[in-house]
């Protein structure tokens, strides 16, 4: 009886829905009148439907998947594990069908959110995949990447997805930590602008862009989650700074929290990170997520509470908004209980229903999946995803060898396990894999750059490396490492066969796409033994962060770090290779001479003593800021002014060359230094970059400005201010090469 009574009520409010009955269903009202019409005539049970999640594998999707939940990880995320059509199309009409029985089971007609990842493209199943983040740090271009954030949001939308969790903003300063490939690198303002302009483009585009992992997601040692011993006064003036960029000048709409603990308390019920700087100071209006069982481990890893419910509680009291994922009868158990108050609900509850009204899920919950098609991975997708690659990448070392003259060379080999792979990193395609066509290995690019010229032969299993070796002109190597959410590094040399690890990847056994051949190799040691031959060898590094290369870098021509590139990674390293696009990125993290020196980066504040070790000058191999390009530049004609006045930026102009015969890009790097203040500062710190292209011989006036708020500092009773004072500004080849100079009075209010 009860079942029949439920589904009539269920009918009768579906009619109603056409017909307009009730406020909330009325376009013509206000977003708030609305959200506040349905709340009143919610029950409790459907509230905590709402801050409610599910996440669930394919093979139990449609067993338990519990359709009352006001959030679900997208479909399209599993379907390749069970080897589903998972073409747009696909993907977009199983969300459809998910969405609409969501609705259905609501009395209220409320669609469900549909979540996923995108941090370097939409992932799932074929999206296009551009280049790992810390690749697009390595662009120096946060216009690019805000085009890039808009094709994203456009193929994440042509199927129903409307939140990411995306994009990490967790400053790297340890390159020990194996998520470091998921960031921007080590600099506050490149990983807030990076991060500004993602999370920008995806919420123009009407995608909740989730700034993650809020905040410092790694401890000492380079341990992810590790408890953070960081220093209120070193999270405000480093590590949050890059969230409230997205949040107030982005416009996300959602945070969330990280899996460790600040000062003695989890992120994910850290009252001071969530309601007091978040909420109550950054004035933040969405709503706050936790990782993927970040509520349960408040119990069983750091031993607040005993139980999951309890956790729960602590969280939901102290800004936590959705448990992702959680189970609705433990939230309803903390309601009718008392721990959590009827307001404190009803707040998460109206963050979240008035972001389903933004985004117009309430008016328009379905996807046209015939359209989806047309949208995904388009020629222009495709041809962005290659433009990306090759700004990203970075020449390292060259001794003139290149770019390859294609009229002198006959016969090129390529050996290394990443040769011919798809070497994609962390987060890349649905969790079972990219499985888009048309990818291109580095071994496919080169192959078709120098067909009618030369050679290109793939060293195999079971092939005579030397003999391959002496037959060829150049030699190029394709190294791998063992680096992702989960697989930290104590070591930075390549991996070989001799390295023992849980994690199989660490032992360079790489499974090849296209031949289906498996090598199991000591890189380094196959390194040396190519430099033996005399034959110029190129190195072409595959990677998210440093590797030691001490032992054999004095060696080999050239090093090319192409890092994670994308699907279209083989033709920009071929492109770049051969000259047919100059080399322009920059390095977005300090290249460390070895693990020692660890954690590593460039903005230090003054030491007491000195800079150095016994064995080492304490510098960096790379600094940050560094890469080469086959043409030259020349500054000149330096113009700003001498005193800023308050709350105006410093406007900059500067006359750069290109002194060379070939086109090519330049990064201009501006620094400054706060000359005497009441607070230790750090003697250099990045405060403005510009991208710039040049065309052979040409010379352009770059205009750089340097917001008013990169002046100032948090004084010793932790209020942000500037303090009246001269501050030195410069621009740099990178952190440790000044070019040009001059210096700025910098007036306060």
């Amino acid at each position: 009886m009860h079942c029949l009574l439920l589904m009539l009520c269920i009918l009768t409010v579906m009619s109603c829905a056409e017909s307009e009955q009730y406020p909330y269903q009325n376009k013509s009202l206000s977003i708030s009148e609305r959200v506040e019409d349905l709340l009143k005539r919610m029950t409790i049970e459907e509230k905590v439907d709402q801050i409610s999640a599910q996440l669930l594998w394919m093979d139990e999707f449609y067993e338990k998947r519990n359709y009352a939940v006001g959030h679900i990880r997208n479909v399209g995320h599993f379907l390749p594990d069970e080897n589903l059509p998972n073409d747009p199309r696909s993907v977009a009409e199983r969300i459809n069908e998910d969405t609409r029985l969501s609705m259905k089971s609501s009395r209220w007609g409320i669609p469900v959110l549909q979540h996923g990842e995108a941090l370097h493209g939409a992932q799932w199943g074929n999206a296009t995949c551009f280049p790992q983040s810390i690749a697009m740090a390595a662009a120096f271009d946060d216009s690019l990447y805000y085009r890039i954030g808009k094709v994203v949001a456009k193929e994440l939308r042509a199927v129903g997805v409307r939140q990411v969790y995306a994009p990490v903003v967790n400053i790297t300063r340890d390159q020990r930590w194996g998520r470091g490939q998921e960031s921007y690198g080590e600099d506050v303002l490149l990983n807030a602008r990076m991060g500004v302009a993602y999370v920008k483009a995806l919420e123009k585009g009407g995608v909740v862009a989730t700034p993650k992992h809020f905040v410092d997601n790694y401890g000492e040692g380079g341990h992810d989650s590790y408890s953070s011993i960081t220093s209120w006064r070193e999270l405000r003036e480093v590590y949050l700074e890059p969230f409230r960029a997205c949040i107030q000048e982005g416009g996300a709409r959602s945070i969330m929290a990280a899996y460790n603990s600040i000062d003695g308390v989890p992120s994910s019920c850290n009252g001071k990170l969530l309601r007091d700087i978040l909420k109550d100071e950054w004035k933040f209006n969405g709503y706050v997520v936790s990782d993927y069982g970040g509520v349960e481990i408040i119990a069983d890893n750091h031993h607040l509470v005993d139980t999951e419910v309890e956790a729960l509680g602590l969280s939901l009291n102290n800004g936590l908004d959705l448990q992702l994922h959680t189970t609705t009868d433990k939230l309803l158990q903390l309601v009718e209980n008392g721990t959590i108050s009827r307001k404190t609900l009803d707040e998460s509850v109206r963050r979240v229903l008035r972001i389903k009204f933004e985004l117009g899920l309430f008016d328009d919950p379905y996807v046209d999946a015939d359209n989806a098609t047309d949208i995904v991975r388009c020629p222009s997708h495709r041809e962005l995803a290659l433009e990306s690659a090759r700004k990203s990448m970075v020449l390292l070392k060259n001794n003139g060898i290149l770019p390859l003259n294609k009229d002198h060379i006959h016969k090129i080999g390529l050996f290394g396990p990443a040769a011919n792979t798809l070497n994609l990193g962390d987060y890349s395609g649905a969790r079972g894999g990219w499985k888009g066509d048309g990818g291109v290995t580095p071994y496919e690019g080169l192959k078709k750059a120098f067909d009618g010229y030369a050679t290109v032969v793939l060293n195999t299993t079971g092939q005579d490396v030397k003999a391959l070796a002496g037959s060829c002109d150049v030699l190029l190597f394709f190294p791998s490492i063992a680096e992702e959410e989960g697989s930290d590094r104590s070591s930075f040399r390549l991996p070989s066969a001799h390295i023992e690890s849980k994690h199989e990847e660490s032992k360079a056994i790489i499974i090849d796409d296209k031949q289906n051949l498996a090598l199991e190799i000591d890189q380094e040691r196959m390194i040396r033994d190519l430099i033996a031959t005399g034959k110029p060898v190129i190195v072409v590094l595959h990677n998210g962060a440093m590797i030691d290369i001490s032992d054999w870098v004095d060696g080999v021509a050239a090093i090319l770090e192409a890092w994670y590139p994308g699907e279209q990674g083989g033709t920009a390293i071929a492109d770049i290779l051969t000259g047919r696009y100059n080399p322009g990125g920059r390095l977005p993290f300090s290249w460390a001479k070895s693990i020692g020196q660890m954690p590593m980066y460039y903005a230090i504040k003054p030491s007491g003593r000195g800079y150095s070790y016994v064995d080492c000058d304490g510098k960096p191999l790379y600094p940050f800021g560094f890469g080469l390009s086959y043409t030259t530049f020349k500054y000149e004609h330096l113009q700003a002014s001498e005193v800023l006045q308050p709350g105006e930026p410093l406007r900059i102009s500067v006359n750069v060359a290109n002194t060379g015969d070939i086109a090519g890009d330049e990064v201009v790097q501006v620094y400054i230094h706060d000359e005497k203040s009441s607070i230790v500062r750090p003697m250099k710190q990045l405060a403005a970059f510009k991208r710039v292209s040049l065309k052979a011989r040409e010379s352009k006036t770059v205009e750089l400005e340097i917001p008013n708020r990169q002046f100032a500092l948090w004084d010793k009773d932790m209020k942000f201010k500037i303090e009246e004072g001269w501050f030195e500004v410069w621009l740099g080849k990178n952190a440790d090469e000044k070019i040009v100079g001059t210096r700025v009075y910098v007036k306060a209010k």
